[in-house]
């Protein structure tokens, strides 16, 4: 899935700059984003299949962001559906999340829910970067249970919205997730962790400066110490509550004020907010209203037989609600844990998914080791068998010296035998001594030839040592300013004088290392005698890299490893 990821990221899709302003609009001004996506709508038409789509999410985000209820799905089917199939990976999240909402507005809370949790995969999937989105899904599962007075699970949720919010400081959102974990522990009968909720998120938009998140706060604060009798500091926190309302606080508010002036006696005040509440309230909040103004009005009749009747009513209807809300939250539960055990099926076919890949991964590796293993186990056997025989081509080069030394050895011994028998045998006749006298010739011929060689080999030494260029060499490679490169016709020159000098010194030299250009240069200037600080500067080369060719050479030579001054002993003796 990160392979995916890192493709899509590659591609990433751009959008119209109108688009973009109206996405940025949407989230800070929804009505005027409403105003400019209208001011957009004839423009559309021409616009590429993303850009549509883009265009209809950002219509129902912008009214989901006015408050305006959806009274529809008609819109975001087709635009979820694009974003499942082909749309932009980025916007699916989103597009999840908006179907949620939809879905809720119209009252298909398990609907709504599986677009949520949906929200929160897809964002996973993306790379778990859209946190302020992932904690939006999550607060509104939260709610969702909490409607469902499932109040642990929505803890759960706001909990986990907090822990987002705090790592990626969000101050503000930290204000939310603590007013909802301090109404969740209200409906769980945990009056001591009420308080502490309220007064830290309080501090919190104390210190942001936030006077709607103030005020927020304190119609909270209102409400908790209004049911543990706190009259007076819920009076106060009500009084700063009820300054400045805004629309989609009103219905908590009011209601929070009707029954502090119901408590506190009060009743036209408490009556006031409750005639507020049919007004803005939501339906839970009418429902409540309703019934408080009914039931005044029917004490105020005083008919003994009307208040009996109302009241068996309102019993009735509480008994029919629970018996629905019971049924409701069965079908709830079952529809939430088969939506779990869904969720955990997915989760271990994905993690038998894993196994499987992990699994294929380890063979591969395996086979990868006993090929490599196999390939290193070849070349190491390669590597000894050539060793082996280039130790055995040295052997050879040095016993064939051997040999020749000892056989002229012995040729000059069977020399001075045969003179001494020849000449004892001065006056005589015989078959032995014609065999002795023609042996004699024979070995004084071969001696003579090696004397001519030997002489003919001399003269060319002296010939290459106390020629022109070899001076000049000399000369250039003790020079002050280090000119000293050879051409390739002084090259030429020295290998024609060096073949002559040592007839078998570049057969030898080939057959023990094959040397490139290089090393052949700085086996001809060690062979002429050049110290090795000359024969950098006459090839132009670094003295250490002078020195690792040689190592080198010894090392083709011989097969095993040495220093640079032996390859210099084998090529003098060569």
């Amino acid at each position: 899935m990160s392979v995916i990821c890192l493709l899509t990221a590659c591609t990433t899709r751009s959008y119209p700059p109108s688009l973009q302003r109206a996405d940025s609009l949407a989230s800070a001004c929804p009505e005027q984003a409403l105003a400019y996506l209208d001011s957009l709508s004839s423009d559309t038409a021409s616009f590429p299949l993303a850009h549509r789509m883009y265009y209809r999410l950002l219509c129902i985000k912008a009214a989901d962001k006015a408050y305006i209820l959806h009274i529809s799905d008609s819109l975001i089917r087709p635009v979820l559906h694009y974003y499942i199939e082909d749309g932009d990976p980025r916007l699916l999240p989103e597009a999840y999340y908006y179907a949620g909402r939809v879905y809720r507005d119209l009252g298909d809370d398990r609907q709504a829910l599986a677009y949520f949790q949906k929200t929160v995969e897809a964002i996973r999937e993306n790379g778990d970067t859209d946190i302020r989105l992932k904690t939006k899904a999550y607060s509104q599962r939260g709610t969702l249970y909490a409607y469902r007075d499932m109040y642990r699970e929505a803890l759960t949720m706001y909990q986990a919205c907090l822990e987002m919010n705090r790592a990626v400081r969000d101050t503000a959102g930290m204000v939310f997730n603590l007013r909802d974990m301090g109404n969740m522990y209200r409906e769980l009968h945990q009056p001591d962790s009420v308080l502490p909720c309220f007064l830290q998120a309080k501090h919190w938009a104390d210190l942001l400066r936030d006077s709607d998140l103030v005020d927020m706060m304190q119609g909270q604060l209102a409400g908790a110490y209004l049911e543990v009798q706190a009259y007076d500091s819920a009076h106060a926190a009500l009084k700063e509550a009820l300054r400045n309302v805004e629309y989609p606080s009103r219905s908590a508010r009011y209601f929070i004020a009707a029954h502090y002036y119901r408590a506190v006696g009060r009743q036209d005040s408490a009556n006031f907010y409750y005639r507020q509440l049919l007004k803005v309230g939501t339906v839970y909040a009418q429902n409540e209203a309703y019934r408080e103004l009914i039931t005044q009005l029917i004490r105020q009749i005083a008919h003994p037989e009307l208040t009996a009747l109302y009241e068996g009513w309102q019993q009735t209807i509480d008994s029919l609600r629970t018996l629905e809300k019971k049924a409701d939250e069965l079908r709830w539960h079952s529809d939430n844990s088969f939506w779990e055990n869904e969720q955990e099926n997915l989760r271990l076919r994905e993690q038998e998914s894993r196994n499987q890949l992990y699994l294929c991964i380890g063979v591969a590796i395996i086979i990868i080791l006993v090929l490599v293993s196999v390939l290193v186990g070849q070349y190491c056997h390669r590597l000894k068998r050539e060793k082996e025989e280039q130790r055995r081509k040295y052997q050879q080069v040095l016993a064939e010296q051997q040999k020749k030394i000892e056989l002229l050895e012995s040729y000059q011994k069977e020399q001075v035998k045969l003179t001494e028998q020849v000449e004892q045998s001065k006056g005589q006749t015989g078959v032995s001594l014609e065999k002795k006298k023609r042996r004699l010739t024979l070995i004084n011929n071969l001696l003579e030839q090696h004397r001519i060689e030997v002489e003919e080999e001399v003269e060319a030494q002296n010939t290459l040592f106390h020629s022109d260029l070899y001076a000049d060499l000399q000369r250039r490679a003790h020079s002050a300013r280090g000119v000293g490169f050879i051409t390739s016709e002084e090259w030429e020159m020295l290998h024609s004088l060096l073949a002559s000098a040592y007839p078998r010194f570049f057969e030898r030299l080939e057959f023990l290392c094959a040397p490139n250009e290089n090393e052949e240069h700085v086996s001809i200037l060690i062979k002429l005698l050049f110290a090795p600080a000359e024969v950098a500067r006459l090839t132009g080369l670094k003295p250490g890299s002078v020195s690792s060719i040689r190592v080198r050479l010894y090392q083709k030579a011989t097969g095993e490893k040495g220093t640079a001054e032996m390859w210099d002993q084998i090529v003098l003796q060569l």
